[in-house]
């Protein structure tokens, strides 16, 4: 991906961060369209107004799915969502995209066992 290079982190702790950009990257939208991935003040990823705000419809899925990465990549092909869905994995610290059969799309610190424990799961698909 062009464009971001590592982290670009603002005065007031607000911050782009290389593995979101990577996956809105994977959706078409590039990051000199969005100024920040992560807000200091409520401490959360802002990601999911981003898809949004592009044309993208953001349905969690945590309900659905085993706690763990590679738990979920199985159980992914198994779910009934719309032909395109993608599923954007967070986990503490990072954040990774899955296609709809659970194979890696994006993941930039990638595992060879992933047993990283799920934050959040969205699937993300057009409106």
């Amino acid at each position: 991906m062009t464009g971001l290079d590592s982290h670009i982190i603002r005065k007031n702790g607000n911050k782009k961060t290389v593995c979101v950009s990577h996956v809105l990257a994977a959706f078409g939208i590039a990051p000199d369209t969005y100024k920040n991935t992560w807000n200091a003040r409520t401490r959360q990823n802002v990601w999911e107004g981003i898809l949004r705000r592009n044309g993208y419809a953001v349905r969690s899925r945590k309900s659905s799915l085993p706690s763990t990465v590679g738990a979920a990549r199985a159980k992914i092909a198994t779910l009934n969502d719309p032909a395109g869905t993608r599923y954007v994995i967070t986990v503490k610290g990072h954040v990774l995209l899955l296609d709809a059969n659970g194979k890696t799309i994006v993941d930039t610190a990638p595992r060879k066992r992933d047993r990283r424990t799920i934050v959040k799961v969205c699937a993300v698909f057009p409106k």
